[in-house]
């Protein structure tokens, strides 16, 4: 028995037998003044050898200092490789028969071998910090671009062992379960493949004391060994879940959803074939003239009325003053402007002042491209500050467009509407644009043709990416009347394809519910 009795009960208070350590070559050591330490039995210093092919090439040590605290350090100038690693040649890991488990430490290895695992090794130096100077979290990289493996001091043996890590088919990362075992994990995983790993989760009960008492979750392999068995440690490994890659997810990875909610537009008739729902892509369109701003605007002071939405309108063609104002408390109060009073009209601007926030350039801003990202941005910026439920851009040619090096307009417009596809998905935001049709949608509708989505100016996107695609323009046959024509409804619950008619008040400056 190469370990002292003091070491065999401090492994035993570890849950670790000594015949499990003494066979991975643990042992106790005592200082030799201005050398390694040298084994002893009688030794107060705790070796973790580090061994390639049977040969010791380096040597961890563990004691405490005069203050009763921890103390590590490794042999100066030794290898840097992992502890158990004659382990990865083991045949069944090159087979996929088992996963290598990598854990943060070499008590966490002794834990998973202890607990009937043999397929563990541990990295050598712990993990690096998850936060910078600043107190800031320190992203990871999602590729491999900016390490250079002849360089990579801080995984150097990674490198060292890199013949024979990339033979193994699999890999459970058994880091500490805190922030800087949380960035260990994933430096791992980018390093080895994410798609051949899978990482741990420990049992999230409050179970270990900390120094003030307070009790805490686990944080590795070695504590679940002490607080809930060797059985609890085979679950951790053997449920490990598929490191997270980007773009392929499990059914389980997606939160549910809940069921959509399509609401009222306000206007009965148009329920029927039209119901809005946060998260939609709306496209509006129609000839000059024939109610796009009107209808559109109405229907978001209906959503604020009667769902208590609120509205973010980005309007580059009116001044929000005093034209999108007095549209506003139009339809908030349903009378034309003759009939308003003070009071109701200071009472319409408070509402309209809790209801909606408007997108714009200040006039004095003369440096400022009001770009497709830029709407984006100001309209995430409303969803945190204003908890805005609907975004109304009106109209897309207003919008400052920037193209790319070489992209013509179609390739351009798919890649803005897809950011705002993206936008309303992410932040839940029913998004409508307003979009102007070509000038040969005018000469197909003065010649009897019905227009649709794929007469709207700059390509076919609009048609392929709206979830609800309405056309609008006024029907010369009827004075004061509205053709609105549901073109295009993604999903059932919210509408039908079909045309409805609505009257335009022109004392309201709007459409009769």
């Amino acid at each position: 028995m190469s370990l002292s009795q003091k070491a065999i009960e401090w492994l035993g208070s570890r849950a670790i037998e000594a015949d499990v350590a003494v066979k991975h070559g643990i042992y106790t050591a005592r200082h030799v003044p201005g050398g390694e330490p040298k084994a002893d039995v009688a030794g107060n210093i705790l070796v973790f050898p580090y061994v390639e092919r049977g040969e010791e090439v380096n040597a961890k040590y563990r004691t405490r200092d005069r203050d009763g605290g921890k103390k590590f350090w490794q042999r100066s100038g030794a290898r840097k490789t992992f502890f158990n690693a004659d382990v990865l040649d083991d045949p069944a890991l090159e087979a996929g028969q088992a996963a290598l488990v990598i854990t943060e430490g070499e008590l966490d290895t002794l834990a998973a071998i202890q607990a009937g695992y043999p397929f563990a090794a541990s990295v050598p130096d712990g993990a690096p910090p998850a936060r910078d100077d600043q107190g800031n979290l320190i992203a990871v990289p999602e590729t491999t671009d900016d390490i250079d493996p002849q360089h990579d001091e801080k995984y150097r043996y990674v490198f060292n062992n890199w013949d024979r890590l990339k033979r193994i088919k699999r890999f459970v990362i058994a880091t500490d379960g805190d922030e800087p075992g949380q960035r260990l994990a994933q430096e791992l995983a980018r390093r080895l493949g994410r798609s051949r790993c899978a990482v741990i989760t420990y049992p999230p009960e409050p179970t270990v004391p900390d120094a003030d008492g307070v009790l805490r979750p686990v944080k590795d392999l070695n504590e679940v060994l002490q607080h809930y068995g060797p059985d609890a440690v085979l679950a951790c490994i053997h449920r490990a879940k598929p490191f997270p890659l980007k773009g392929l997810y499990k059914l389980s990875d997606f939160p549910e959803r809940p069921p959509l909610q399509a609401l009222s537009t306000g206007f009965h008739a148009l329920d029927e074939h039209m119901r809005l729902y946060r998260g939609a892509f709306v496209v509006v369109s129609g000839l000059p003239g024939g109610g796009k701003t009107a209808l559109f605007t109405q229907i978001a002071m209906n959503m604020a009325k009667m769902h208590s939405w609120r509205i973010a309108i980005a309007s580059f063609e009116m001044p929000v003053r005093p034209v999108l104002e007095n549209m506003l408390i139009g339809f908030l109060l349903n009378k034309p402007r003759s009939q308003w009073t003070r009071a109701a009209c200071d009472e319409a601007r408070a509402f309209i002042d809790e209801h909606f926030v408007f997108i714009s350039l200040s006039p004095e801003d003369d440096d400022t491209e009001s770009d497709v990202q830029w709407v984006i941005e100001r309209a995430e910026e409303a969803v945190i500050r204003d908890g805005v439920s609907m975004l109304l851009l009106d109209p897309w040619n207003e919008v400052e467009h920037k193209r790319r090096p070489g992209e013509n307009v179609a390739d351009y417009t798919n890649r803005a509407v897809r950011s705002l596809k993206r936008f309303a998905m992410v932040y839940d935001v029913c998004t409508v644009v307003v979009a102007h049709p070509t000038k040969a949608a005018g000469v197909a509708v003065r010649s009897g043709d019905a227009l649709s989505l794929y007469d709207i100016s700059d390509g076919a996107t609009w048609a392929n990416k709206a979830e609800l695609g309405v056309m609008i323009h006024r029907d010369p046959m009827m004075p004061g009347g509205a053709n609105v024509g549901i073109r295009k409804v993604k999903f059932h619950e919210t509408g039908k394809i079909g045309d409805v008619t609505l009257v335009f008040d022109t004392e309201l400056r709007g459409f009769l519910p």
